[in-house]
């Protein structure tokens, strides 16, 4: 393939890429539209009212903050623990 021949089909692959990506971003678009229109839909069936979501995510958010707060504090705990088994560990080779 000559030089010119591979610059050429290298060009038309970054066009068709340019492509794919505008139509990715678009179709993640309309994805992100249809799951907000099916949770609207939702919303308005079950007439829940603007306070109850927003209690909603209130109580979701604080949930959040406790399982990482759980989290965090039972990686501290097994790091502590391994600490304590290698200082151990150490004293038993001395």
């Amino acid at each position: 393939m000559t030089k010119e021949r591979i610059v050429k089909e290298l060009s038309k692959v970054r066009e068709q890429l340019a492509g794919l990506q505008a139509r990715e971003r678009d179709l993640a678009e309309q994805l992100q539209m249809a799951e907000d229109a099916e949770k609207m839909k939702f919303i308005e069936k079950n007439k829940i009212s603007l306070d109850r979501l927003i209690l909603l995510n209130k109580v979701s958010e604080e949930e959040i903050m406790r399982l990482l707060k759980e989290k965090e504090q039972k990686e501290a705990a097994q790091s502590e623990e391994r600490e304590a088994y290698s200082h151990e560990e150490q004293e038993v080779i001395i």
